[in-house]
């Protein structure tokens, strides 16, 4: 093939909705020259290069993101090397800002900045044509205004993709909020694909047998009708095991939208609740308004009188939101009683205004991928680390929901839920000393071993035992329980 569409994906059961958006809004000769080649995190780079140079391709398309920069930036510098006519166009949020002195924007021939639809055959013809004199190395693609003509992709889901790995869709692009930490805040509001194509298509993926949906569209909850339509669709041709993810405002929810919630089937909905923050001062520095009254409310109406399942955000490392401030934030959180609670920890995001706020708040980040803060004025570099593990280890014990009767003793009632888990997250630091691969075994020792003396010692073993044996089904001997 003349032209490849590639990338490296954080882990195999992604697909990639850029390349295939790119590819279906090819002309039909590029189309013809064309093909979409993914690997993953984890495959050799020397091999991914190998690979790709062995279909001999005269343009090599890379989309780049915040979890490949790395391996896509050592990609890029062999295939430079070894064929240096091989012309190669990047493009993606982390080539679409601040490509000066980015060593990956030098090493490739081309850039494609933002929505990429319509630049990359422009690009791509420019190369063909020998015309390249004519275009400038870094092409603004910025936001295509008009998405309604724009070729969906979903046909270019294989029957592979869809029996192993995740199907992405999208109703809209772009957000109407500013949150100073997101690429989204970059964007000029919210455009809408035709909803009876958008919707036409979905019916193909039913048909083929697709039942999880993961919407990526920034604000599911914005306009009612719209978001009553999709519902309503997936309503009207559910089938077992259908799952619907969507990205939600809490504060912005109406009752008719709670309605629209509480209608579905349990575990129909899977909502992911951006809510980051309560402490006021962070917020405002942020640029984001928030209901926090109303964000509770919401959350503790759909965990108690819907069937849907919540994952709520926060981020850690906003500025003026210091280590006693996040606890208060997290306990509020937790109140409402969500399935998930997803503990981030701030990236300064190429492009994003966060970096107003590096001066006057003392704001140090990492240098590289996933450029994740390391201190600020009010945090310290010992205390957030302490949160980078709380975060990981609360995925682990909690949010996996391999022992809820037994963590559930991790949180007495009348105390701070953040001070409890984060003394459980301090012990296991000082255990284990690692955040990454404790087997089930070693988490239920671990669990046993640091309740022994908190809890009835008989109603521990009992709760591990439901834990471990019923609800996780293994069969081999926790010899410490004897």
């Amino acid at each position: 093939m003349d032209i490849i569409l590639s990338t490296i994906n954080a882990r195999y059961s992604h697909t990639s909705f850029g390349l295939r958006y790119l590819y279906a809004n090819l002309p039909a000769n590029l189309q013809s020259m064309a093909e979409i080649v993914e690997f993953n995190l984890g495959e050799a780079i020397d091999v991914i290069a190998e690979k790709l140079l062995n279909k001999s391709p005269k343009i090599i398309g890379l989309g780049v993101y915040i979890w490949n920069i790395a391996e896509v930036t050592e990609l890029v510098g062999i295939i430079k090397s070894v064929s240096p006519a091989t012309k190669v166009i990047i493009g993606g949020p982390e080539v679409s800002y601040e490509q000066a002195g980015d060593k990956l924007c030098e090493l490739a021939d081309y850039i494609i900045s933002g929505e990429g639809e319509e630049k990359l055959p422009l690009v791509i013809n420019s190369i063909l044509s020998a015309n390249e004199a004519e275009i400038d190395k870094i092409q603004i693609g910025g936001e295509i205004k008009n998405v309604e003509g724009l070729n969906m992709p979903y046909d270019l889901y294989s029957d592979a993709d869809i029996a192993n790995r995740l199907i992405y869709v999208e109703a809209s692009r772009g957000c109407p909020y500013s949150c100073e930490f997101c690429v989204s805040s970059l964007s000029c509001g919210v455009r809408d694909f035709a909803l009876d194509e958008f919707l036409s298509q979905m019916a193909k993926l039913i048909e083929r047998g697709v039942r999880h949906f993961k919407f990526v569209d920034r604000t599911f909850n914005l306009k009612y009708e719209r978001a009553a339509k999709i519902v309503d669709f997936f309503l009207n041709n559910h089938k077992d095991g259908m799952m619907l993810h969507f990205e939600i405002f809490p504060d912005k929810l109406t009752d008719k939208m709670l309605a629209l919630i509480a209608k579905c089937p349990p575990e129909f909905l899977h909502l992911e609740a951006g809510v980051q923050s309560f402490n006021l001062d962070a917020l405002t520095a942020i640029s984001r308004k928030q209901d926090e009254q109303k964000t509770l409310d919401n959350l503790r109406f759909i965990r108690e009188q819907t069937g849907a399942l919540v994952h709520a955000d926060l981020v850690a490392g906003l500025p003026y939101e210091d280590l006693a401030s996040f606890a208060v934030s997290f306990d509020k959180l937790f109140s409402s009683r969500p399935h998930e609670i997803q503990l981030g920890i701030l990236k300064r995001l190429k492009g994003t205004p966060i970096s107003r706020h590096t001066d006057d708040c003392a704001m140090v980040y990492a240098k590289d991928a996933p450029y994740e803060i390391l201190q600020n004025k009010f945090i310290t570099f010992a205390d957030m680390q302490r949160l980078k593990r709380f975060a990981r280890y609360y995925d682990i014990f909690i949010n996996a929901g391999n022992f809820n009767n037994t963590t559930a003793d991790l949180f007495p009632s009348g105390q701070s839920a953040f001070a409890c888990f984060m003394s459980f997250s301090d012990y296991l630091w000082g255990r284990t000393e690692r955040t990454h691969k404790i087997s089930i075994e070693n988490q239920a020792e671990l669990l046993f071993s640091y309740l022994q003396d908190k809890v009835d010692i008989n109603k521990l073993r009992e709760n591990i035992r439901k834990d471990y044996y019923t609800d996780i089904g293994r069969k081999s001997r926790l010899k410490f329980l004897e």
